[in-house]
């Protein structure tokens, strides 16, 4: 098993039992993650607004039906690049997070400046027990 694979395919239809997402410091996520889980989003918000989440923080959230979030704050602002050392930090705490949970894989799509961004996924993977994997949609 590769501790990072990738497929084509819609993210929420995997199966996967925990998710992982990048968003801003200051309430900005994902569309489809926000729409999702309107909870989650007003809890991040709520924690955006208060200045509880910087770069290389982490947010996790648990949907009604058990699938596990994490929000990896990565991004300084919505149009920022990626921080890559928040990654590491975010996702370091993410995976180290999910295996005290059991979690064997985590679903991801895929991050902006892949070039950049994939490197530290696979590195930090390379820590983990947990495969990674990356979902980009099909087409």
């Amino acid at each position: 098993m590769d501790l990072v694979d990738t497929r084509a395919g819609d993210l929420f239809e995997q199966g996967f039992p925990a998710l992982a997402q990048a968003v801003t410091c200051v309430g900005v996520m994902d569309h489809d993650f926000r729409v999702r889980w309107p909870a989650m989003y007003d809890r991040y918000r709520e924690r955006c607004r208060a200045g509880m989440l910087r770069l290389g923080g982490l947010m996790s959230w648990k949907a009604p039906d058990g699938l596990l979030v994490y929000n990896l704050v990565i991004h300084q602002r919505a149009g920022t690049p990626p921080d890559p050392q928040a990654l590491r930090t975010a996702l370091t705490a993410a995976l180290a997070d999910a295996e005290r949970r059991g979690i064997r894989q985590l679903g991801l799509p895929r991050l902006p400046d892949w070039d950049q961004t994939g490197p530290v996924v696979t590195e930090v993977a390379a820590t983990s027990a947990i495969q990674i994997v990356v979902v980009q949609p099909a087409g």
